[in-house]
């Protein structure tokens, strides 16, 4: 056994000679999951309650084996890729990872494989699983093949999922639940048993104690309000295994009854309607988990019918009799003829709609005479009887083949054929009575007709090879299939079309493989498409599923510091289930970590509303709707302005809050950053990153990005179009907007009009004609699943900043060599951290905002509160200053002093800055980062001080300022304002900080700054 340790190190060729868990440490992944191109399956991060941490996986699968050791409340941990296990096999070195380790509170060890049920029965996978399983058992630890579990079951744990995170729930609520009688009480009782709780607070704490197993439910059905809450432990079907199936060669049958299922099916001959049916019972034979079985005997019990099976090794096991008829796990063998998914010929929908209506007259005509020779009634019913019948001929008491003769001179057909369509409509009725059928070809050439298929091979090869390459003609691809026809095949073993029969099968070709009428950047995507169907993340609540995606806008920006046209990004979260956009951030050239952080701290604190938007786009401020949550005022109070009678509401803010499960990003640095990563851990948030090159894993915000482009962006000044093509002549002169002012148009118009406006792709599973608007779809969910509410910690913004890891000094602390200090530390400094880890090791966390290097911040593990401490050189720098403007200027002030200093280097800097000489493109994107009007986070006072002038503070504090005399208030410093220059220094008085400017100020500013 091979471990690598939480510090790294790799501690190899453990023996693996003791039965306990003594041999086995707490240790990392021996591998990470891998991603590359056309890559099927997912990998990810989930947050597991039972570790309290992330823990990879490599597929959906291996995903579904974690949700059940997560709820399983018998396990105490669980390691992903936890060892390598090497021995010797057939006088050869085998190596096995497998692929998580369960650990229990009473039992041993368990070591679980995860593979998909068709693939155990290969030789090279079951070889495998079947050496790793006899070496785990012989150590006296258990062993466990993991395939697909029960649908229903697995949908449930997915959605009680979204509830394991305590710290998210009113514990005295929690405990008012425990303490009632609700056993015996259905799922919809216990949501409205405390009607002095909002009804969609106490539903999320019935699931989350559904998730702790306080109650338990039968989770085998789809969750709803008629499940009954009973007491004890939670029983779970899932789909682990400890023995393995036989192996199976390529071609060769699984069992005997399996070939005898074959020569059934090549025997069979007739009985399409009376074969349908297949008997259940005592000797039934069934394929169970690949598996053949026979059915000893069938009994009732208080969860249903259920069968006693017995497999080929003698092993009885009881089934229910529902799961073994519905389920995908098991299917009942056929002993006799009947009907088949893959017999031959169309249904007779499909033959009928292909005929014209005197075809159609023709066949009723037939099945009215063959009923007439059957019966002596043309309508095959005696009680509907025509005039005169029945005929003397076709009397019940006539012979049968008389009857047949005299229908045949009737007709004027031979008997032969009387006979031929009296067996064809015993076996298919009016179906069998379709003469000839349409001609359908070989039934795979669909529009092409009648032409070779080896011409068509060839053409969609030849188109296929143009899938990288440069578009090429239809008369390119004509010319070339003709030798290479005669080279593969010889000369004159294909007729060649003509060259008009040639360009119509083209067209028809162009359907399948697009080549030659779209783009070449549209025909590779269209070629990249999965060939069966498309699988799909289905989220069942708000919040399950957070997009998060980054597009550069088609629409030039303006630069604040030289006034002329800069390239602009959008970064956007949106929630999957009812498209509810939650954060937005415009930013200049590029991304950073940071920005992506501040669009997910948005979702949990939205941006405040704009004073000038409709009341019906902005949110109430605790993000409920407002037709869910009716008692508003318990969490919107009003406010009183200094004892006066008059009272005054807060605005609400632009989006809902809403706390995300798992994040789906595209593997950009900024997403995969380790800021990124350890943001989503503290906050207990999973990471499903997409495959590499498929948009269509966030296709919902990948719309969204052409619904704005084709909106809102193209009607202002400076649009460019989505490529070269759509471009105007000079578009950049026409820009006009600055950043904050073109997020704040974006902002306003996914308010007002796209969270309103009716999606299609919005729909209710249980009402599919209603159309829905991501408003309504959140009150739809909210309604269904409840409210999580987001904490109210004000201190959440720290958990968003980028965490260093650094000693402490008599000092203070340096970061980036930059020397931070303050009250914070007395009493730790030079002392080491109790932490541990690979990047701890004895060293302090601090929180850096990477925009304002002029704080950073501290948590004292005593008190739990946050302290700043401040740069050395901060109280010199009147606006805050980003961690790469200091290593530009230090590079810029090297240049011209031979010793600068970090106060000369900035002051340099800005020199350089309002004369706009020389920017470079990485100076002038700084520059552009510090104009910004708005900050990232909403950070509270830390014990110190006021920290009213800190700009990541108060700048975009979220309370509003007193009203006026007359009811109307001052504009607020959160609230998106023109540009006013420099930002306000740390000497700023505060009647300053809160003053407003006006347009002509703003421009003023903008003309004196370039």
């Amino acid at each position: 056994m091979s471990l690598r340790l939480l510090d790294g190190e790799i501690d190899e060729d453990l023996v693996w000679s003791t039965t306990g868990v003594d041999v086995f440490e707490p240790s990392l992944p021996w591998r990470t999951f891998r991603w590359r191109d056309g890559q099927k399956h997912y990998s990810g991060t989930y947050w597991s309650s039972t570790m309290r941490d992330h823990v990879v996986y490599e597929s959906r699968l291996e995903l579904t084996r974690l949700l059940y050791a997560d709820f399983d409340q018998a396990v105490t941990a669980v390691y992903a890729q936890p060892f390598l296990l090497s021995t010797t096999v057939d006088g050869r070195r085998r190596r096995h990872v497998p692929d998580f380790l369960v650990l229990r509170e009473k039992g041993v060890p368990l070591v679980v494989d995860v593979k998909p049920r068709h693939l155990l029965t290969r030789p090279r996978v079951n070889f495998a699983l079947g050496w790793a399983r006899e070496v785990v058992l012989s150590r006296g630890w258990d062993f466990e093949v993991w395939s697909e579990p029960p649908e229903a079951e697995l949908a449930n744990l997915r959605f009680l999922a979204g509830y394991r995170r305590d710290w998210l729930f009113d514990e005295e609520l929690l405990a008012e639940i425990r303490e009632a009688d609700l056993y015996g009480a259905s799922l919809g009782d216990a949501f409205r048993a405390f009607p002095h709780h909002p009804e969609w607070r106490v539903r999320v704490a019935v699931l989350r104690l559904l998730w702790c197993q306080h109650f338990v439910t039968d989770l085998t059905e789809v969750l709803s309000e008629r499940h009954v809450l009973r007491q004890g432990p939670a029983s779970v079907l899932g789909a682990g295994r400890r023995d393995l199936p036989r192996p199976v060669e390529a071609g060769e049958p699984d069992d005997e009854e399996d070939e005898q299922v074959h020569l059934i099916q090549r025997a069979r001959r007739g009985g399409r309607v009376s074969g349908a049916a297949v008997r259940v019972g005592v000797g039934t034979r069934l394929m169970y988990d690949g598996e053949a079985v026979v059915v000893e005997e069938m009994f009732g019990s208080a969860a249903g019918n259920e069968v006693l099976v017995r497999d080929r090794l003698d092993r009885r096991f009881r089934l229910s009799l529902r799961e073994v008829l519905a389920s995908g796990r098991a299917s009942v063998i056929a002993t006799g003829p009947g009907p088949e998914a893959d017999d031959d010929g169309e249904t007779a929908s499909v033959l009928f709609a292909q005929l014209g209506d005197e075809a159609l007259a023709e066949v009723r005509e037939r099945a009215a005479h063959i009923n007439e020779v059957l019966c002596g009634f043309r309508s095959g019913n005696a009680e509907f009887p025509e005039a005169g019948e029945p005929r003397p001929q076709y009397g019940s008491t006539v012979p049968k083949l008389q009857r047949y003769e005299a229908k045949a001179t009737e007709l004027g057909v031979s008997v032969r054929t009387i006979k031929r369509w009296v067996s064809a409509f015993h076996t298919d009725r009016e179906a069998g009575l379709v003469y000839g059928g349409p001609d359908r070809g070989s039934g795979d050439m669909g529009g092409l007709g009648r032409a070779d298929p080896r011409w068509v091979e060839m053409a969609l090869e030849i188109m296929a090879e143009h899938g990288e390459d440069s578009k090429p003609t239809r008369g390119k691809v004509i010319r070339s299939v003709g030798p290479r026809l005669v080279a593969r095949h010889g000369k004159g073993e294909v007729k060649l079309p003509s060259r008009a029969t040639a360009y119509r099968w083209l067209e028809e070709l162009e359907r399948r493989l697009p080549t030659f009428r779209l783009s070449s950047k549209r025909n590779r995507d269209i070629a990249g498409r999965p060939p069966g169907a498309y699988g799909k993340l289905r989220p069942t609540r708000p919040g399950e599923y957070l997009l998060m995606d980054t597009t550069r806008l088609d629409v030039f920006a303006m630069d604040p510091i030289t006034m002329k046209w800069v390239q602009a990004e959008l970064t956007v979260a949106m929630d999957w289930y009812d498209r509810c956009v939650t954060g937005i951030r415009v930013t200049p050239v590029s991304t950073s970590s940071i920005d992506v952080a501040a669009v997910m701290f948005q979702t949990y604190r939205p941006r405040p509303a704009g004073k000038d938007w409709p009341a019906y786009a902005v949110w109430p401020d605790h993000g409920i709707p407002r037709t869910v949550f009716v008692e508003r005022e318990a969490l919107e109070p009003e406010e009183e302005k200094e004892g006066k009678a008059k009272k005054v509401k807060k605005r609400g803010v632009a989006s809902p809050a809403l706390v995300p499960e798992t994040i789906v990003v595209d593997h950009g640095k900024p997403y995969i950053s380790e800021h990124i990563t350890s943001v989503c851990q503290r906050l207990g948030v999973s990471i499903q990153p997409a495959r590499l090159r498929t948009g269509r894993d966030k296709g919902p915000i990948e719309r969204f990005f052409k619904t704005l482009r084709e909106g809102p962006l193209e009607v202002l000044p400076g649009y460019k179009g989505p490529d070269l093509f759509s471009r105007g002549e000079r578009p950049e002169d026409q820009a006009f907007f600055f950043l904050h002012e073109l997020e704040a148009i974006i902002r306003e118009w996914v308010a007002c009009v796209y969270h309103l406006r009716p999606h299609r792709g919005l729909v209710d599973a249980y009402a599919p004609g209603v159309r829905l608007s991501p408003a309504k779809m959140f009150e739809h969910g909210v309604a269904r699943a409840g409210y999580i509410e987001v904490p109210r910690d004000p201190a959440l913004g720290f958990e968003f900043l980028k965490t260093e890891w650094k000693p402490t000094h008599h000092y203070g602390v340096e970061i980036r060599k930059c020397r931070y200090n303050g009250p914070g530390l007395d009493g730790y400094r030079g002392e080491t951290s109790p932490y541990t880890g690979p990047k701890a090791k004895g060293l302090w966390p601090v929180q850096v905002d990477p925009d304002n290097i002029n704080y950073v911040y501290f948590r004292r593990p005593d008190t739990r509160s946050w302290h700043t401490l401040e740069w050395e050189h901060a109280p010199a720098q009147k606006f805050p200053i980003s961690e790469g403007a200091i290593e530009i200027a230090r590079k810029v002030a090297g240049e011209k002093y031979p010793y600068p200093d970090d106060e000369t280097a900035v002051a340099e800097l800005l020199e350089r800055w309002h004369l706009g000489l020389g920017l470079t493109m990485a100076e002038r994107r700084l520059a552009l980062r510090r104009a910004r009007e708005q900050s990232a986070f909403d950070l509270p006072d830390t014990a110190e001080d006021d920290m009213r002038a800190l700009p990541t503070v108060a700048r975009i504090l979220t309370a509003t300022d007193d009203p006026d005399e007359d009811g109307t208030a001052e504009p607020t410093t959160d609230e998106v304002e023109p540009y006013e220059g420099l930002v306000a220094g740390d000497d700023d008085e505060d009647d300053e900080l809160d003053s407003p400017d006006t347009a002509e100020d703003f421009y003023d500013d903008a003309m004196e700054d370039a």
